[in-house]
C-alpha cells in the first residue's frame, strides 16, 4: 500500500471514531442531565424541600462539566486528527500520535486503529508523507 493510503486509512478511522464517540458523549450527557434534573425536582416535590432540586441541578451540571470533558480529551484529538490527515497537513502527524494514544485504550477497534495509526505515523514513510506535506 502507499503512504497516500494509509493516511485515507487513517483520516477515515479517525473521522468515524469522533463522530461516534461525539453522538456517544452528546447522548450520554443529555440522558445523565434528564436523570438529575428529574430525580432532583421529583424528591423535591416529595419532600416540599427544594434543596433537593438544588442537589439535581448541582447534579445535572456536574454531568454536563463531565462529558465535556470527556469530549476534549477523546473527540477533540481524534476530530482534528482526522481532518489534517485527510488535508495532508504537516501537524497530522502530531496530532495522529496524540489520537491515536486516545483511542489505543478502547477495545477492540479503537486498539487496532491506535496501533495502526503509530505504526504508519513513526514508520519512515509516515515521516517521510508528512514532512513532504
Amino acid at each position: 500500500m502507499t503512504p497516500q493510503d494509509h493516511n485515507k486509512i487513517i483520516a477515515l478511522g479517525f473521522a468515524v471514531f469522533a463522530a461516534i464517540f461525539g453522538f456517544t458523549f452528546v447522548l450520554l450527557m443529555l440522558v445523565s442531565l434528564g436523570v438529575f434534573l428529574g430525580l432532583g425536582f421529583s424528591m423535591a416535590a416529595d419532600s416540599g424541600d427544594n434543596t433537593h432540586a438544588g442537589i439535581g441541578i448541582a447534579g445535572g451540571i456536574f454531568a454536563v462539566i463531565f462529558y465535556l470533558a470527556l469530549a476534549i480529551v477523546f473527540v477533540l484529538p481524534t476530530a482534528v486528527a482526522g481532518w489534517k490527515a485527510f488535508k495532508r497537513r504537516p501537524r497530522a502527524r502530531i496530532w495522529g500520535t496524540i489520537a491515536a494514544i486516545a483511542v489505543i485504550g478502547i477495545a477492540p477497534l479503537g486498539t487496532v486503529l491506535g496501533v495502526y495509526a503509530l505504526w504508519f505515523l513513526f514508520s519512515a514513510q509516515g515521516k517521510d508523507f508528512y514532512s513532504a506535506a
